[in-house]
């Protein structure tokens, strides 16, 4: 009977450059197809066709429809209202609150807003508009 040595195993290899190239161009789309705004509450501001413009610090505070109040974009409770503006008035006592109310708020719902922040020191406040057309 012959004798025959066992068949030597070639080390295997998978190739990884091609891999590397699809995962950097499913990279790159991603990055290209994504957005990059950050997310926005809905909020449809009234017209109007006087106004000027603002040109210091703001206070971004939002009143959606359900008249929910929003803090820089993050709901707040009418209880800790004033504790989350302190930090930012300590900052810049001249802090301008610029509120955005969506056309359909009650405006009892503004005023109360006002007076919230009123009472926590802002001295400054401003009601943004879309420009009539």
């Amino acid at each position: 009977m012959m004798n025959f040595s066992p068949p030597r195993q070639r080390k295997q290899s998978i190739n990884m450059t091609s891999l590397i190239d699809v995962v950097f161009i499913l990279l790159i789309f991603f990055m290209i197809a994504s957005r990059f705004e950050k997310p926005a509450i809905k909020v449809d501001l009234p017209n109007a066709s006087s106004g000027e413009t603002i040109d210091r610090e703001v206070l971004a505070v939002t009143i959606d429809a359900e008249s929910r109040v929003y803090l820089e974009g993050k709901p707040v409770d009418p209880a800790a209202f004033k504790a989350r503006i302190a930090p930012r008035l300590a900052q810049n006592p001249e802090l301008t609150a610029a509120l955005y109310c969506d056309g359909e708020v009650p405006f009892q719902a503004v005023v109360e807003v006002m007076d919230r922040l009123k009472s926590a020191g802002v001295r400054h406040a401003a009601i943004r508009h879309d420009r009539q057309r």
